[in-house]
């Protein structure tokens, strides 16, 4: 396409430059152009897009999008401003790569957590019903962006537009609060939505809990005015979410009326025996991943697919057909029988429920975990005082510090385990050291035990302010558990 469709389509404040250039793809970073692409200049908090106009067009780029002028632009580039680049990069993005979202089926997720296990089990749903889907989200980033759950727009776009070409049906794109309010899902058209839940989180980004779940509500209100919407009702504000909504939300629940119901018949270590209730009959399922949460997770997806017209079938078949989710709830067991659990958890909510799934199983709780630096510090006590009510043992220690300074991320996890009455260096202990804290927790546990891992889940790398640190909680747990 020409660059000329993008001054027709869209408004700007000022456009000059030679604009009957063709455009073939686009990118907000500049060490990623590639020749024909437009730059997008976006402003983060380290770094000005801006300032790497020059050298995107040094490496083939035919336009800058820009919300300032910049100097020193040769003569006729094609120039596009506009008062936010990134609420415009989206629509921008989806224009030059086709708009490929109206060629599939999008299936948003959204919540505080359970967005990477619902996802996982649509796909594995969506596979037994013959259709094939790809995923976007924290197990499946784009290259440009491996440590976002939801990519930035050009990149999300392009991502699309491959899933398009593939050949396959649907993309499952997992939905962050910070790609809502930066606008990196503006431009996808979706044609169903999930909540998981809403519970405290991102507090440093939206600064209020009604801001953030305002962020995530008014994606989906802006979702089901088209699509379908499915409301899990299994969080205390579900009745209030539901209002928003209009009532435009088909309801699944564990615990209460909905449209769709669910109820566990039985449970175990390694999962559930669930019944499903919907409009019509009642089905059957076994579940490979334990816990009452992903009972829940699995009834999120079961709601969106029987809404989108699959065979209630081929749905109890392809939630049974999952066997694991990459570090949710992945089970261990040690030479000497203690149990092992790694879980993503890094809400309290979540916390929370992780540690009641270990008091269940184990006769003694021990649990590892830290919180992330930079980020939402009112939660640490909030985190410790869960810590300190549902574990035995803990062992706080780092998760990924970012421009925090380490030790600092964990004081605010010790004033909760004081003032719940734990003393350090009895109830609870300060290791900064993961690998070591993992160490000791797993090899001081004893048979019937049960050893919680939290926070990092999948994640392979610790992130502190100046460097990248290779870790792997599995990998240190096998390593305690005496595995080369």
């Amino acid at each position: 396409m020409k660059l000329r469709e993008l001054k027709d389509k869209f408004f700007f404040k000022e456009v000059h430059g030679n604009l009957d250039l063709s455009v073939s793809g686009c990118t907000s970073d500049s060490r990623n152009v590639c020749q024909g692409d437009l730059f997008l200049c976006f402003t983060g908090e380290k770094h000005d897009g801006h300032d790497f106009a020059l050298e995107a067009l040094s490496k083939g780029a035919v336009g800058i999008v820009a919300q300032r002028e910049i100097s020193g632009l040769p003569e006729g580039t094609p120039f596009f401003l506009t008062e936010n680049v990134r609420l415009l990069a989206g629509p921008i993005s989806s224009l030059i790569y086709g708009e490929p979202s109206k060629k599939l089926n999008v299936l948003g997720i959204t919540g505080t957590s359970g967005k990477t296990t619902t996802a996982y089990f649509i796909e594995s749903c969506l596979k037994a019903a013959g259709k094939d889907a790809e995923l976007v989200g924290s197990l499946d980033p784009t290259p440009e962006f491996p440590f976002h759950t939801t990519p930035e727009a050009p990149a999300l776009q392009k991502r699309l537009k491959e899933i398009q070409k593939s050949g396959k049906e649907f993309a499952v794109l997992e939905v962050s609060s910070h790609a809502i309010h930066f606008g990196r899902i503006n431009g996808v058209e979706f044609r169903g939505a999930v909540l998981t839940n809403i519970y405290r989180d991102h507090l440093d980004l939206h600064g209020t809990e009604e801001e953030y779940a305002y962020t995530k509500l008014k994606w989906l209100k802006s979702v089901s005015e088209k699509g379908t919407v499915v409301l899990n009702m299994d969080f205390p504000r579900s009745e209030e979410c539901l209002k928003f909504l209009n009532f435009r939300a088909k309801t699944v629940s564990l615990v209460s009326d909905a449209d769709i119901r669910g109820s566990i018949c039985s449970s175990w270590n390694l999962g559930n025996e669930v019944e499903v209730k919907y409009p019509g009959g009642t089905v059957r399922y076994f579940l490979s991943l334990p816990g009452e949460v992903n009972v829940s997770n699995s009834l999120s997806a079961f709601g969106m697919l029987f809404s989108l017209g699959i065979d209630p079938a081929i749905l109890a078949e392809g939630l049974s057909q999952l066997r694991e989710v990459k570090g949710r709830y992945k089970m261990l067991t040690t030479p000497w029988e203690s149990a092992v659990i790694i879980d993503y958890a890094h809400t309290p909510v979540a916390l929370e429920k992780a540690l009641s799934f270990a008091r269940a199983i184990g006769k003694r709780v021990t649990l590892v975990f830290g919180c992330v630096g930079s980020g939402d510090r009112g939660k640490r006590p909030i985190m410790g005082k869960i810590a300190a009510r549902l574990a035995d043992v803990i062992f706080v220690t780092t998760d990924d510090p970012r421009e925090e300074d380490p030790v600092s991320t964990m004081e605010g996890i010790k004033l909760g385990l004081k003032q719940s009455g734990l003393k350090e260096g009895k109830e609870f202990f300060l290791i900064p050291d993961r690998s070591q804290a993992i160490a000791l927790a797993v090899k001081s546990s004893q048979k019937g035990d049960a050893v919680l891992i939290a926070g990092r889940g999948h994640e392979k790398y610790q992130r502190f302010k100046d460097r990248l640190v290779y870790l792997d909680d599995e990998e240190e747990v096998r390593k305690a558990m005496g595995e080369k």
